[in-house]
């Protein structure tokens, strides 16, 4: 191809762009039925143009469309990732029976985008996990916009149950039916143990069966003859990775490290170490009280919390 014939294709593509760009901005709008039939002819040529570009353009553009032929809405959802993701993961063409029937012909990326949608109805969710691969079911269970209904949860566990990532992202929800994390506690990483058994207020001698025997341990031979600094940096580092939990720190004063607790007090409400032990000699009972609230203490911990500091002020 000669350089004047390179320059015609690349000025062609451009035209056909702006023209995709215009297309689809006409149709997102109301028009009247002769116009829009006419337009949305041009569309269906568009959207079978040999450029990748063209055609996402227009799939953008439509993404906002009310009203859209089902044939160029099809063809556009079945296109490659690039053109038919966006435009799927925004339309609100097809009905729930619509997306049913339409997730099991998709690769599993554009389900990645059908599944970071905030409007997914339970049944298109059910469809989603009967058929999706990890990345797509993974994208689900990541989208905290969605409330997961329990018999998708269900359907994950008993097609992922080997799958320790897919497990831990369940076990990092905040919505989960107490069933279900009782279904996945033994699945999960010892992180998510130690939050599926706080975040759900499993009893004591279940958090001391699944968590205590195993991550709380662990974490306790690194916390035991740690110096000061040695702690508070260890605190700090379980903060900065989202697994500093209450549950833990409890967990870590009742085996001896009261200096792990005033660290992640204080890293919890900003405040330095030295006002954390002040407030912890408990001479003003309502600075401690406000100190569990600004940390976010669960009510059922609380007290825990209190009667670490009593039993440690008593020993020394």
């Amino acid at each position: 191809m000669d350089l004047s014939m390179a320059s015609l294709v690349d000025s062609t593509r451009i035209e056909k762009i702006l023209l995709a760009k215009k297309v689809g901005q006409f149709l997102a709008t109301e028009q009247a039925d002769v116009e829009r039939r006419t337009v949305e002819n041009v569309a269906r040529v568009l959207a079978q143009d040999i450029s990748e570009q063209v055609r996402s353009v227009l799939a953008f553009e439509l993404r906002r469309c009310s009203r859209l032929s089902r044939d160029l809405a099809q063809k556009i959802a079945t296109d490659i990732e690039q053109v038919s993701g966006p435009f799927l993961q925004a339309t609100q063409i097809f009905s729930d029976d619509a997306f049913e029937a339409l997730i099991p012909e998709l690769e599993d990326a554009v389900r990645v985008w059908i599944a970071r949608r905030d409007d997914l109805s339970e049944q298109v969710i059910q469809a989603l996990v009967k058929v999706g691969r990890e990345p797509s079911v993974a994208a689900l269970l990541r989208n905290d916009r969605l409330e997961l209904p329990e018999a998708a949860c269900g359907t994950v566990i008993d097609r992922f149950a080997s799958n320790r990532r897919l497990m831990d992202h369940m076990g990092a929800r905040k919505d989960l039916p107490l069933s279900i994390a009782e279904r996945i506690i033994e699945k999960v990483s010892d992180h998510f143990r130690l939050v599926l058994v706080e975040h759900y207020y499993l009893e004591d001698d279940v958090a001391a069966d699944l968590a205590g025997s195993s991550g709380y341990e662990v974490m306790w031979q690194q916390v035991c003859d740690a110096t000061t600094s040695q702690i508070h940096a260890f605190v700090t580092d379980l903060r900065v990775n989202r697994r500093l939990t209450h549950q833990t720190v409890v967990e870590m004063a009742k085996r001896g490290s009261m200096k792990f607790l005033e660290s992640a007090l204080a890293l919890q409400t900003g405040q330095t170490v030295d006002s954390i032990k002040r407030v912890l000699t408990l001479d003003d009972t309502p600075a401690f009280v406000r100190l569990m609230k600004r940390a976010d203490v669960p009510d059922d911990l609380a007290p825990k919390y209190l009667g670490l500091v009593k039993a440690h002020n008593k020993a020394t």
